[in-house]
This record gives structure tokens, sequence and C-alpha cells, in this order.
């Protein structure tokens, strides 16, 4: 592979983490089931945007607004501090364990949704995917891999 770290300077990176950030969902979250037709519905959440099911109030994809952008950005909070430690890390003003802890950060919250919901789903039969969505986390591991500073090879 073409070396990346050499095309590639901590503020593309930044950029591409930025991206990474606002733009991809993040989480999943049980929005409702049951009905007269027996179904599981789910809000996709994104930092700037977030799609809900057609029998919300707000049913379908919102951006930007006012109800959507509050949530979006307090479930997300620890994906903000991840992207921030990464861009740290780039730039060499933080460490990779740090780094890594805060990116363990940004499944908390999806997995609490995941344990809140899975009681629900199972006792009624119907079960969709409620958890994280981590193509954030797994871009911020990329760029902290391939555009990250080099651990020394050797003591001397």
């Amino acid at each position: 592979m073409p070396d990346l770290a050499g095309r590639l300077s901590w503020k593309h990176a930044s950029i591409i983490m930025a991206l990474a950030t606002a733009v991809p969902p993040y989480t999943t979250f049980l929005w409702g089931f049951g009905g007269h037709d027996n179904r599981v519905s789910i809000a996709v959440y994104a930092l700037i945007w977030a799609l809900y099911p057609p029998e919300s109030s707000i049913g379908g994809l919102q951006v930007l607004n006012s109800y959507s952008l509050p949530i979006g950005i307090s479930l997300g909070f620890f994906n903000i501090i991840f992207a921030f430690q990464v861009i740290r890390f780039l730039r060499g003003a933080t460490s990779k364990r740090n780094t890594l802890w805060t990116g363990a950060l940004t499944l908390v919250i999806p997995m609490i949704s995941l344990i809140v919901a899975w009681p629900a789903m199972a006792s009624s039969g119907f079960f969709a995917y409620i958890g994280p969505i981590p193509i954030q986390l797994a871009t911020g591991l990329l760029l902290m891999h391939f555009v990250g500073p080099k651990e020394p090879t050797s003591p001397w």
C-alpha cells in the first residue's frame, strides 16, 4: 500500500474525521413495536440528521432542525470528543491509549440503548438491529493507524 501518511497531513485527516463524525449515522434506537402489524420501529441518528419511522409525529428524514439536532448532538457527545481526540493524536498532543479509550466511549450510549431495548424485543418476539453503527470509530482508527505518529520500532 502506498505511504498514506506521506500524502495525507493531519489537517486533511481532520477534515475526514469531521465529516465522519457529522454525516454518517452512529446509532439506532428502538422507537416502538407492536401495533396492528406487529413490527419493530427504529430511529437512526447522526449528529446533524435523524431518520424517524413513519408512524412517529415527525416521521422521515430530519436534517438540521430544532428537533433532531439537539438530540443528535447530545446522544453523539462521545463521538464529538473522540473526533477531537483523534485530531489531537494525529498532531502528537495525546496518547494512543487515551484516544482508544475515548473511542470505546462512543459505543456506550448505543450499547445502553441495546440493553434497554432487548427485553422489549425479546418479549414481543420481533427483532431489529438496535445499537452502534461504528463508521466514525472505524474511520478514526484507520486514520490513527495510517496518519498518526509512528511508534519507535527500536530503542536505539
